[in-house]
């Protein structure tokens, strides 16, 4: 099975007051369908040695289509609007692009 990622996502999110633990448990529960989803080669929930205060999620992918088609589905059940409501601020979205 082909094993290398197109696009590394990686989000970091900083939970509101006292939302830390269900922001994980939410976070948590995207990462098991993202790993479950077509063209994922793995997702994981991290937190950052230089930044205590972030969550981090970090996925790999077989294609930036795959990606966007996993993206849709995460907010057509709201686990996104879900972890939205959790957050203290605006979550930091990147995609790395191996080279």
């Amino acid at each position: 099975m082909e094993q290398h990622a197109v696009v590394l996502d990686v989000s970091r999110y900083r939970p509101a007051d006292g939302k830390r633990d269900e922001m994980l448990a939410e976070m948590k529960r995207i990462a098991e369908r993202a790993s479950a989803a077509d063209g994922c080669f793995g997702a994981q929930v991290c937190v950052s040695s230089s930044d205590k205060d972030a969550i981090v999620a970090v996925s790999r992918w077989k294609s930036r289509a795959a990606l966007e088609a996993f993206a849709k589905e995460v907010e057509a059940i709201g686990s996104r609007e879900r972890l939205m409501s959790l957050l203290n601020g605006r979550a930091e979205h990147e995609n790395l692009i191996p080279i």
